[in-house]
């Protein structure tokens, strides 16, 4: 296994057992309270954990090496994973929403112990935000999409969070009464679904194999500028994305006079150049004459 598989699957199984340890104690916390607010974070930690082992799974899986059946490799297992996520937050975003509302027609909703909640979910903010700091590293450094995403989703984790603080707060300036603490609930509630849409989006870009990013065709542009005048131009630059990796395929302008040695060394030093110039590429280069 490469030191960025090694990293990848280690910060994966990491990001389970902090899931873990987060749901149960926001599980008991919400037991002693009956805030909404908390139960909102409960829920939503409880498809982190789902999430986080998905996530897992697909990191373990995409690091496997191409096969017959799979020639460019398992890299798409990250975008599933993604896509898996985004109905899982997404249902827990409804789920959410469906509870308040039925707590606001509820004749007499309470909130108790209310200071438990707010140092519980101080300390579940701070372990969140450590967290964060490993995740943003570790997809920094690998280029994984599954760990980007969570990343993104445990972000958003430290705000409902916060806002969960804020409504338990509230309710205990105002003698106790549960519609700040409901009121709050809902803002998870559509805070949750809002990262929802923005998991699926990027899982989709991912299996849809979206194009270069504008600074990653700008290297490539000034990899082939460095070959001219030998080079002469390009055409028909195509990718497509496998969970961390970018596959290109370009073809090269070389004058007609060149021997085939010449043009396919030429060629040769030209693809390595773009792999060093673009992390985590793989690139083809054809020789065109003119």
């Amino acid at each position: 296994m490469s030191d960025s598989s090694s990293q990848k699957s280690i910060t994966a199984t990491g990001t389970v057992k902090v899931a873990t340890g987060l749901l149960l104690a926001k599980v008991v916390t919400w037991l002693v309270t009956g805030s909404s607010g908390i139960l909102g974070s409960t829920l939503d930690s409880a498809l982190d954990l789902i999430a986080s082992t998905l996530v897992l799974w697909a990191v373990l899986h995409a690091e496997r090496p191409a096969d017959a059946d799979h020639a460019w490799g398992h890299g798409k297992a990250e975008g599933l994973a993604a896509l898996f996520q985004s109905l899982l937050i997404f249902a827990s975003g409804a789920g959410l929403a469906v509870q308040v509302v039925r707590r606001l027609l509820a004749e007499e909703t309470t909130v108790e112990n209310h200071w438990i909640g707010i140092v519980v979910m101080l300390l579940s903010t701070a372990v969140t935000l450590w967290w964060v700091r490993q995740l943003k590293r570790a997809a920094r450094e690998t280029g994984s999409p599954a760990l980007e995403a969570d990343s993104a989703h445990y972000t958003s984790d430290v705000l409902l969070n916060l806002s969960v603080v804020a409504g338990l707060a509230l309710s205990t300036l105002f003698d106790g009464e549960a519609w700040p603490d409901l009121v709050v609930g809902l803002g998870i509630a559509l805070i949750i679904l809002n990262s929802a849409r923005q998991v699926f989006l990027s899982g989709v870009q991912n299996l849809m194999d979206r194009g270069l990013d504008p600074s990653e065709e700008a290297a490539i542009l000034r990899v082939i500028s460095g070959y001219a005048p030998r080079v002469r131009g390009f055409h028909e630059l195509r990718t497509r994305r496998s969970g961390a990796e970018t596959f290109l395929e370009l073809h090269l302008d070389l004058d007609s006079h060149l021997s085939f040695i010449e043009a396919h060394d030429l060629s040769e030093d030209v693809g390595l150049a773009i792999e060093q110039a673009v992390p985590r590429s793989r690139a083809t280069v054809h020789a065109d004459p003119i």
